[in-house]
């Protein structure tokens, strides 16, 4: 369309204005008429195809590094990490002062040493020593002639015997109960014999020693001998 209103504009000026029509001056100059209204514009014409992409260049020199930033804000403290392995032991440390002295522990110490006052005694009942070495707490009685325990425990108990003119047999009694037999042959002069046993004895229990039979009294003592009797609280 651009086109062919350009050929409608010539044509008409053709006929309007043809060579050799022209005014002329004094000179023979030729004058040139009033130009003519401008044409109505073209409309535009039709997009044309669309161009290749162009090809990737090549990447270009490394630039120099930034200078570095302002230090930013502390974060927030991150999580508890897990315990560490064991460090080496340290040395030793001084001693310490030396502390206070503490008290003794208090025991009551229940023993006795009795010894035999009278040669020969009685059979059939307890042999009372009333000859008194040591009786702490009065745990054996001269008068009953036994040992009786004030509080639970063992007892270690034993005795020594001078036999003298006849055999000796003797038994260690534990509440009216046997526990254990002496016996001693007498042959010549004064003679010795021992005996000894452990007892679990209660609170209130009874020991003692007697003469098992009256013919085998040949128990002795003087003012050279004892036949003694002893037992303490283990």
């Amino acid at each position: 369309m651009g086109r062919l209103r350009f050929l409608i504009v010539v044509i008409m000026v053709s006929m309007n204005k043809t060579p050799g029509n022209c005014e002329t001056t004094k000179n023979n100059e030729c004058i040139a008429g009033v130009p003519g209204i401008p044409g109505t514009p073209g409309i535009n014409g039709q997009h044309g195809p669309t161009g290749r992409d162009g090809k990737d260049g090549q990447p270009g020199t490394k630039g120099d590094p930034g200078k570095p930033g302002e230090q930013g804000p502390h974060g927030p403290p991150g999580k508890l990490g897990p315990p560490g392995a064991n460090g080496i032991p340290g040395p030793p440390g001084a001693p310490g002062p030396k502390g206070e002295s503490g008290s003794s522990p208090t025991r009551n110490s229940y023993a006795f040493h009795v010894g035999l006052k009278t040669s020969n005694p009685g059979g059939g009942t307890p042999i009372k020593f009333e000859k008194v070495f040591y009786n702490e707490h009065n745990v054996y009685n001269i008068e009953t002639g036994k040992l009786t325990s004030p509080v639970n425990g063992v007892y270690y108990l034993t005795y020594h015997i001078t036999v003298y003119g006849k055999n000796v047999h003797i038994v260690l009694k534990h509440n009216n109960k046997n526990v254990q037999f002496m016996y001693h042959v007498f042959n010549s002069g004064t003679q010795q014999a021992s005996g000894a046993c452990i007892l679990d004895m209660k609170k209130g229990d009874e020991a003692w020693l007697e003469v098992y039979q009256d013919n085998n009294n040949g128990l002795y003592t003087d003012s050279n001998d004892d036949t003694t009797f002893s037992g303490f609280i283990i």
